[in-house]
């Protein structure tokens, strides 16, 4: 991963330096070339050529693998968070592609920014190769690590990011969505501009609410996702947008009606999707959503 062009930004230190909002920052630039990322006993680069989803080659010495993938940002941005180790930005168009030896591999939901899923969403029409797109029917949180707290079911243990029936999935957080919509429009609030702040604000910890990536998008009751991701980060994401979308809205004298409100509005919601709810973990969500009791 070496290259004669003289770097942009050179040895940037991965513990000043936020990857996330680096690429970001260089995207909205328009920007064309490759970053590089050098951590102990693994490398990578990124090839930003334009496209929403860029190419990533990555040499991990210690496994002793070498693969270009698109998508796939989640692993660096990631293993930048925990490693210490150096950024370098190249600019041209001549560094904004993977070398032609190497095949890109196209993942099943390929993101920007998202863990792999444990397994594959699968359909009954196409098996192996349906991505997750939305929205689905009107049936109506930091990053994950590998050690995820489990999330107790009906009769059995589910780990958090286990459970991938992502049609149930969305469909429900559609319909909570929009219950605190509900609420915030009846109690005289205000949502949808709030929500999209919120969801820029939590960027740089959630890449899916990022608007400018456009993975993940709410209207009138239906959610939908571009890209699947792991479970739990999703849940950590949509209910901490939720919250913090609450508590901007339950302020002086009209708090506590505001929280009343939004957990009614919740709770038909809970007794209409219980099973989803509890196997992705976005039950134990809703009263901190709320803040107040919601079941």
């Amino acid at each position: 991963m070496t290259s004669g062009t003289t770097p942009l930004y050179r040895n940037l230190d991965t513990t000043f330096v936020n990857l996330w909002s680096l690429l970001r920052n260089l995207t909205e630039r328009g920007f064309v070339g490759r970053v590089h990322v050098e951590l102990k006993d693994y490398a990578a680069d990124i090839f930003l050529d334009g496209s929403s989803t860029p190419v990533t080659r990555e040499v991990d010495k210690s496994a002793g693998t070498d693969t270009v993938e698109a998508g796939a940002l989640h692993r660096v941005v990631l293993r930048t968070r925990e490693t210490p180790g150096t950024i370098s930005v190249f600019e041209g168009a001549h560094e904004a592609s993977p070398p032609r030896e190497y095949a890109v591999t196209e993942p099943l939901a390929a993101s920007p920014l998202a863990k792999p899923p444990v397994e594959p969403m699968r359909t009954a029409t196409d098996p192996e190769t349906l991505p997750l797109v939305g929205p689905p029917a009107r049936i109506t949180t930091p990053y994950a690590d590998e050690q995820s707290p489990e999330i107790p079911g009906e009769g059995e243990i589910h780990r958090a990011g286990s459970y991938q029936d992502w049609p149930a999935i969305l469909a429900t957080t559609g319909e909570l969505i929009a219950a605190v919509e509900r609420a915030l429009d009846a109690t005289g609030g205000n949502f949808t501009g709030p929500f999209e702040a919120v969801r820029l604000e939590l960027a740089d910890d959630y890449i899916f609410l990022d608007p400018i990536v456009k993975t993940f998008h709410y209207s009138s009751g239906v959610a939908s996702l571009k890209n699947q991701l792991a479970v739990s980060v999703f849940v950590s994401g949509i209910s901490e947008a939720l919250r913090r979308t609450v508590d901007r809205a339950a302020v002086g004298d009209r708090a506590r009606r505001v929280r009343e409100r939004v957990a009614l509005e919740m709770l038909s919601v809970a007794r209409q999707r219980p099973e989803v709810l509890e196997r992705s973990g976005l039950r134990i969500q809703l009263d901190r959503i709320a803040g107040t009791r919601v079941m």
